[in-house]
């Protein structure tokens, strides 16, 4: 009989750079990896720039193509200048294995 082991929760410090200068270092909880990305859903965020409509959707192809994810939901923010909503990113992170948020310019 084998006995279930339980992970230590990982915890890192991460450094977030402010355009304004200021540097904000926090320590996160990280989440767990995922071995593949083979037969996954991906949820991607488009930050609603000029180009970054374009980005994603060759994002999306790619994954699919050479790395085997097999759905992709693409979101896109209202305006570039406001963070995406804790209901949005809620909802996308309920229906996928992982996400990317991003900024392309």
């Amino acid at each position: 009989m084998q006995t279930a082991v339980i992970p230590e929760i990982s915890t890192k410090l991460v450094s977030y750079l402010d355009p304004t200068g200021q540097v904000q270092v926090d320590e996160r909880h990280m989440a767990a990896r995922l071995s593949s990305v083979e037969g996954t859903t991906v949820a991607l965020l488009d930050n609603a720039n000029d180009t970054s409509s374009f980005f994603f959707q060759s994002l999306a192809e790619i994954l699919q193509s050479e790395y085997g994810v097999a759905d992709v939901i693409l979101e896109s923010k209202f305006t570039s200048t406001k963070p995406a909503t804790k209901e949005l990113i809620q909802e996308m992170s309920d229906k996928s294995d992982f996400m990317v948020a991003g900024v392309c310019l």
